[in-house]
């Protein structure tokens, strides 16, 4: 833990905001319909969408502050589009990567010696942005509805469950990793279109995990962490999936694992990062199986 007299760091400050979230009944990585319908969280300057953790980050203070708009940017960015940040606007922290050159060396070999070689290391750096609608006197286009007519949706979402090997039967949903399928109850077995390709989604995350695709350790039984944190995987990149073909993800799916992901978030504040990026390569993953995705790096803030 952080004393008081320290600054937090970066890890620090943000599994303290998701834990906070999550402790409040706020699941960050979904948006209601209304918002969900714009599309995912982007960059105001350059139209690319936000990845990985700044996703939760940003639906929190969307979702807290009932904005619309999912563009954003920072304080010169608003002013280089001849605007200005609102007077008393509070901005929002995410992240953004940075690689460092290191050297490696063998022995004792000097740095510039032919033994030695360098290596890029990830550093993590905090940057401030705003929502559009915190700002006044913007020159933007309008904001695109990003999801088309009535059935678009659901033609980008019969592509996607068509990926794995899919039956149906039963009362419950779930992946079978040794037989490699996913179970399903019947569609009319649930309440609406909405919520069965939701449920989907979170299975086929599972499935993405295979040794023969993703390779994650999926876990063995209900409980023990490499199972709950898969969950916690599933369920973020299922809402990340959502957010990319206009299903709507208003709630958590499976609220029997908040109390397991809590003791994850508390115990190594790095978690939900990684959480956060196996969800967001799994969803990259299943969305270029079925030509939906171009997947493309963060912009880095113009004028950090």
């Amino acid at each position: 833990m952080t004393k008081n007299n320290e600054k937090k760091s970066v890890y620090e400050e943000i599994t303290e905001r998701i834990i906070n979230s999550l402790e409040a009944g706020v699941i960050p990585w979904t948006r209601p319909w209304e918002t969900a319908r714009y599309g995912e969280q982007r960059n105001a300057v350059t139209d690319r969408s936000y990845r990985g953790v700044n996703i939760m980050l940003l639906n929190l203070v969307a979702n807290m502050k009932g904005f619309v708009d999912t563009r954003w940017m920072t304080f010169r960015n608003a002013e280089k589009l001849g605007g200005h940040v609102k007077k008393g606007e509070k901005g929002t922290g995410i992240v953004f990567w940075q690689f460092l050159k290191a050297m490696e060396q063998k022995g004792s070999s000097a740095v510039d010696s032919e033994d030695a070689k360098q290596k890029m290391v990830p550093f993590v750096r905090m940057y401030t942005v705003f929502n559009v609608e915190q700002c006044e006197n913007i020159e933007l286009s309008p904001l695109k509805i990003t999801v088309g007519p009535e059935g678009t949706k659901n033609l980008e979402a019969e592509k996607i469950i068509s990926l794995p090997n899919l039956k149906y039967g039963g009362s419950r949903a779930y992946y079978s990793q040794s037989k490699d399928h996913i179970v399903l109850p019947v569609r009319e077995a649930f309440e609406n279109l909405d919520f069965y390709f939701s449920t989907a989604y979170h299975e086929i995350l599972h499935w993405s995990g295979h040794p023969s695709r993703l390779n994650r350790k999926l876990g063995i039984r209900f409980g023990d962490q490499d199972y709950a944190f898969e969950e916690l995987v599933a369920e973020i990149g299922a809402a990340f999936l959502g957010a990319g073909t206009g299903i709507p993800f208003e709630g958590m799916r499976h609220p029997e694992y908040l109390n397991f992901w809590l003791q994850i978030l508390k115990k190594d504040n790095r978690a939900i990062f990684t959480a956060a990026a196996k969800a967001q390569a799994a969803a990259d993953f299943v969305l270029d199986k079925v030509g939906l995705s171009v997947i493309e790096n963060e912009q880095m803030p113009a004028a950090a």
